[in-house]
């Protein structure tokens, strides 16, 4: 019960990154002269996060606002940000069974 709450922590650091990332990038690209044809250095860096935080699970723009009006499409936001929880408190896990094969390996030979 404990890791599902260490889960559940990532996850809501995680949610609360992933939304406010986007209405960052959206306000300082907005904030840009149309003619503007490259983006500066900081709002590629903002873009990069955003697509780094939102994957592997792109919930703004891969669902139909039909199928998630209003606040409703925070959901796949949250569902990803569990994904994250879950696979940041199993890389402990990970590392230590490919440590050990590795290991493992090396006194095989």
């Amino acid at each position: 019960m404990k890791k599902f709450g260490i889960i559940v922590v990532i996850a809501l650091i995680h949610f609360a990154l992933s939304v406010s990332i986007v209405a960052i990038t959206v306000s300082i690209a907005s904030t840009l002269s149309p003619g503007h044809v490259q983006p500066s250095l900081g709002l590629s860096a903002l873009v990069l996060a955003t697509k780094i935080l939102h994957f592997p699970i792109i919930s703004q723009a891969l669902f139909s606002r039909h199928w998630f009006p209003g606040s409703w499409i925070y959901i796949p936001t949250f569902i990803n940000s569990l994904l994250w929880g879950a696979g940041i408190c199993a890389l402990p896990y990970i590392c230590r069974k490919l440590k050990k094969k590795k290991t493992d390996g090396k006194r095989k030979h």
